[in-house]
């Protein structure tokens, strides 16, 4: 897939943050773009200064999602980086329904259109990539589950590619993981704002702690080489050292 022009390139969670650069990546490479997000406002903003980039407003978590997302088109390549923004909140602090966000968001959308991968089935040679997160190494105290939902959508997207393996599908299903919080997107922001506090420190003291930084831009860069060269099956993480194997 090193040449993306005219490939259809699905994005789930398009429309701000990270999934808007990769939106903006893959049309710069001319590939044929349908972002897919909640906020019918934001991919509007999305449309006019990507023309010809498609949208769907969608929540990605509902059951009908994946029907209705490759009824809009059938993608050689889809990438899974919705979610919902963590609680932000020490445990203590945290009830259920605030603690399960993420699982109720990230993991049902990974859960219907992993499935819906494996079903209908997608065309041969699709690669499926599911964004994850590096809290999923150490955990991250003041989220929720956000870190267990990343954790469980990485272990789907394992659990697809033994399905596809044994069914005789020529898919390939990987996961890319985001090393550090970047501030450039929403939730970054959020958690430089959230972790500084925690810690009783400011933002600035925060990042400098928290060592080099990393971009959307890198990450996307991170995904086109995986897209390339990476074997089915595989998880990553990018730092601001590259790509490694997610151990």
């Amino acid at each position: 897939m090193s040449d993306l022009s005219r490939t259809p390139v699905t994005l789930v969670g398009a429309s701000r943050g990270l999934g808007r650069v990769l939106a903006e990546t893959f049309y710069r490479l001319d590939a044929q773009v349908l972002a897919v997000a909640r906020g019918q406002a934001d991919l509007d903003a999305l449309a006019r200064d990507l023309p010809g980039v498609a949208v769907l407003a969608c929540d990605a978590s509902a059951a009908d999602a994946p029907e209705r997302v490759l009824a809009a088109q059938v993608p050689r390549l889809l990438v899974l980086c919705g979610g919902a923004m963590p609680p932000c909140r020490p445990f203590p602090q945290v009830d259920w329904e605030a603690f399960s966000g993420n699982w109720n968001t990230d993991v049902r959308m990974s859960f219907h259109f992993l499935q819906a991968a494996l079903k209908r089935p997608l065309p041969p040679g699709t690669t499926v990539v599911t964004i994850t997160s590096g809290a999923v190494r150490q955990g991250s105290p003041i989220s929720g589950g956000y870190a267990g939902a990343k954790q469980m959508q990485i272990f789907m997207s394992g659990y697809a590619q033994k399905e596809a393996d044994r069914a005789g599908l020529d898919l390939r299903f990987l996961s890319l993981a985001p090393a550090r919080l970047m501030p450039q997107t929403d939730i970054g922001a959020a958690g430089v704002k959230s972790y500084a506090a925690y810690n009783g420190t400011s933002e600035a003291a925060f990042l400098q702690a928290m060592g080099p930084g990393l971009t959307p831009q890198q990450v996307a860069e991170a995904l086109l080489g995986l897209i390339g060269t990476a074997q089915p099956g595989g998880n990553f993480i990018v730092s601001p050292d590259g790509v490694a194997a997610l151990g």
